[in-house]
């Protein structure tokens, strides 16, 4: 569930230098935190309280199933519920389990998991320009907005992107070099559509992206300005709202979904494309080797609530390093 609170934030910084001083990803990081501390909530607006979690979950997917989604209601349902038996192929067979995650845009547990895979996979970029700055170039950040019409589909999301792309492409491709890296937003409890991009480019004039945007998609609102931090805080500053939730209803939830049901969200265009790694935007993520022995692993068939799975003295399959997480406690 989430809401306000003020429960401790993650030094992002610091966690991507714990997880390289441990040889393991920031995403995988941030799965031995959750199941230390029971979340991992990279911004201190998500607090879990069980009974109400289930509630709000079961709201979810009501609305995910009334138009269609099934599968996806029943991955938001068993979320870090449910888990699944792992087997170690190797010869001392070390019983495993590892929670399902449902990957979903608007789940509170899996938000962080995907801000952590986007800032891995766009920080080469934000740091090679970083880098090697050319002359008056500068990181930028934009922000274009659309008409709330109270609605939002699929079709919705995808015109408002293709007229982001194409007015960055008309200001911007008679440059040798230049990136940009967006992320689609609405506002807080309502269907308020609008994009924040970092941009790496020469000066834009206010009075030639208004008009660019203008003609592209017919809306009036939008403005650019300096990057207040550089480089990786850039991104972080970018893609923050990625682990945060939108709305505080749980029926908007839902309907966020089916909205952006084959829509991405986080976009790259220029030398942040070229730059980018492998894209993981949404989708899920698995452990393919044993934590203790290196071993290949079998998942085996059927879920069951993660208690159960615990009482048969299965281990979390990220507990590779028990130092790590006695570390990460205290």
């Amino acid at each position: 569930m989430a809401k306000s609170g003020d429960s401790e934030l993650i030094d992002v910084p610091q966690a991507t230098g714990e997880a390289e001083a441990w040889g393991i990803e920031l995403r995988e990081w941030m799965e031995l935190r959750t199941h230390v501390f029971g979340n991992a909530d990279a911004f201190g607006d998500f607090i879990s309280e069980d009974s109400a979690e289930e509630e709000w979950r079961g709201r979810v997917a009501q609305v995910l199933i009334e138009n269609g989604h099934a599968p996806k209601a029943n991955r938001y349902i068993e979320c870090c519920r449910y888990g699944v038996r792992i087997q170690c192929k190797g010869p001392d067979a070390h019983q495993l389990f590892s929670p399902v995650y449902c990957d979903l845009r608007y789940c509170p547990w899996c938000g962080p998991r995907q801000f952590a895979r986007l800032i891995e996979k766009h920080s080469p970029a934000i740091k090679a320009v970083t880098r090697e700055r050319k002359p008056g170039y500068l990181l930028r950040e934009i922000t274009f907005t659309s008409l709330n019409t109270g609605e939002l589909g699929s079709a919705q999301i995808k015109r408002f992107n293709d007229d982001v792309k194409n007015t960055l492409k008309k200001l911007l491709r008679r440059y040798g070099e230049w990136g940009a890296l967006w992320c689609d937003e609405v506002g807080f409890n309502n269907t308020n559509l609008h994009a924040h991009v970092l941009v790496y480019a020469p000066y834009i004039e206010q009075s030639v992206l208004a008009n660019a945007w203008r003609t592209i998609s017919g809306h009036s609102v939008v403005y650019i300005k300096k990057a207040h931090v550089n480089g990786p805080k850039a991104l972080v500053h970018l893609l923050k709202y990625v682990s945060k939730l939108p709305a505080d209803v749980p029926e908007i939830i839902g309907q966020l979904e089916v909205a952006f049901h084959k829509c991405r969200r986080v976009h790259a265009l220029g030398v942040f494309y070229d730059f980018s790694g492998d894209d993981t935007d949404n989708i899920e993520s698995e452990w393919t080797n044993c934590p203790h022995c290196g071993a290949e692993l079998e998942r085996l068939p059927g879920t069951c609530r993660l208690e159960k799975l615990i009482m048969e003295g299965r281990t979390f399959v990220g507990t590779r390093r028990v130092k790590w997480k006695r570390e990460l406690v205290h």
